[in-house]
């Protein structure tokens, strides 16, 4: 092992194997406002970056703010674009992987998506997961996503779902069977909806025996209230680190080795009977 970088946190010392995630929580995030969003989003990239950092994942939305129905459209941008240059300078100059939901429009359909983009350590935008699942008046005003896909990094094999996807096993299932190691959900949760989120992303967890990092907007839009609860969650169900109602992030460290070992006494993936789950499939084409 005499070639793995170290790396320091808390001052404990990390071998490059380990993930060092935050989640960012942009309590004040201005509805409307991305030039705004993106001043408070770098500050707080810049407050973080005094410690080691592998990947800083904000929420949903989080350039232009959730409640706004039609000027989700108006706010809509290419990916790549201003926002994500931007981004990508934030991601370069500090040295980590950035995950950040935007409102982004197809240059070739015209289409609006609610999308989470990827943003490497070179400041590279490395691609964007399109929201499938999408949420009451979004469906107004978004087109829904169609795939779920998995990114490969040098901190490891990374998933990405938005919010209501969480909520959707298939979600995860089809990631985690893509390889992915850590999934990573930008959200902006409301209230009354807690408890749901608290037991999908364990649920996620326990059947997947991947990691699970739920990053959630706090704070109020309008009578929209988004109760936090940003969470990382390990393979073994453990609970690394949860946000209270005035942190702005939170933080752990990932040892990817320990998915392996966990599925050895969970074996879900493995002992799946696939072809016994053919009716999945016909009892959706019978009921459509």
């Amino acid at each position: 092992m005499s070639s793995l970088r170290v790396v320091h946190a808390n001052n404990v010392s990390v071998v490059i194997e380990d993930v060092i995630l935050r989640h960012a929580i942009p309590r004040n995030c201005k509805l409307g406002d991305v030039q705004a969003n993106l001043v408070r989003m770098n500050d707080l990239a810049r407050r973080i970056s005094r410690k080691e950092v592998d990947v800083l994942c904000y929420p949903e939305l989080v350039t232009t703010g959730y409640s706004l129905g039609q000027k989700w459209v108006e706010l809509a941008e290419t990916v790549p674009g201003p926002t994500t240059d931007k981004l990508g300078q934030v991601a370069r100059e500090f040295g980590f992987h950035l995950i950040a939901g935007i409102s982004e429009r197809d240059p070739e359909s015209g289409r609006i998506f609610n999308s989470a983009i990827l943003i490497n350590s070179e400041g590279e935008v490395a691609d964007a997961h399109r929201k499938v699942h999408l949420w009451d008046e979004e469906r107004q005003y978004f087109t829904a996503g169609n795939e779920f896909k998995v990114f490969k990094t040098k901190v490891g094999t990374l998933g990405i779902g938005i919010c209501y996807d969480l909520e959707f096993s298939e979600t995860s299932r089809i990631l985690a069977l893509c390889g992915a190691e850590i999934l990573f959900f930008p959200s902006a949760e409301m209230r009354p909806y807690e408890n749901h989120v608290d037991t999908c992303v364990r649920s996620r967890v326990t059947e997947n025996t991947v990691f699970v990092c739920f990053s959630n907007r706090i704070g109020r839009e309008g009578q929209t209230v988004f109760f936090g609860h940003s969470q990382i969650v390990s393979p073994a169900c453990r609970v690394l680190a949860k946000a209270n109602a005035s942190e702005s992030y939170v933080i752990a460290r990932l040892d990817l080795d320990s998915i392996q070992k966990q599925r050895t006494t969970s074996p879900y993936l493995q002992q799946r009977v696939p072809s016994a789950y053919d009716a999945l499939q016909s009892a959706w084409s019978q009921a459509n």
